[in-house]
């Protein structure tokens, strides 16, 4: 996403009250929405991407999550597809992948200043990755637990929305393996 795409701004409710360029929404920390995908392969090891250094947010952390902020009008759940094929080559349509939709989520910015609503998923998936170099220098497939213990050089609201993906899943009973 470049700086001068458009971005919804939401209000408490998750109602958008203002469409700005990204780069407005970020130097401003307003509110909006962004899509969260846990990606799995079906023997439980967790898909977790680095993240360049030119990103205009967390340059160089790890992400627990795939996504990002969702455009002007977009609906989640095609955000969050969108997402999953430009930063690692998998399209949820296609390669045997189960995608799950599980709702969403306030998360409240680390610096006090702000919110957004987080659109959780989860994708099951063995297809052969393919990372979009512009946005993400590497991926790892790890356990939960060798993701969790790179909690602390994890983007913080990736950290957040992987933990409520997981509670989630778990309460349907999506991640059997």
């Amino acid at each position: 996403m470049s700086a001068h795409e458009l971005v919804d701004v939401v209000n408490e409710q998750d109602q958008v009250i203002d469409t700005v360029e990204r780069q407005k929404m970020r130097k401003c920390h307003l509110p909006h929405r962004a899509s969260y995908i846990a990606v799995t392969d079906r023997s439980g090891r967790f898909l977790i991407e680095i993240r360049t250094l030119n990103k205009d947010y967390a340059p160089g952390l790890f992400d627990a999550c795939v996504g990002g902020v969702m455009q002007h009008a977009e609906v989640p759940k095609e955000a969050a597809k969108r997402e999953m094929l430009e930063e690692i080559g998998i399209n949820a349509e296609k390669n045997n992948t189960e995608f799950y939709e599980l709702g969403s989520f306030r998360i409240n910015y680390q610096s006090g200043s702000g919110f957004l609503f987080a659109y959780l998923f989860l994708a099951k998936s063995d297809a052969i990755t393919v990372r979009q170099k512009d946005e993400v220098s590497g991926i790892m497939l790890l356990s939960e637990n060798e993701l969790r213990s790179l909690y602390p050089s994890c983007t913080y609201d990736s950290v957040l929305a992987f933990d409520e993906i997981i509670k989630r899943a778990k309460k349907r009973n999506l991640l059997c393996f």
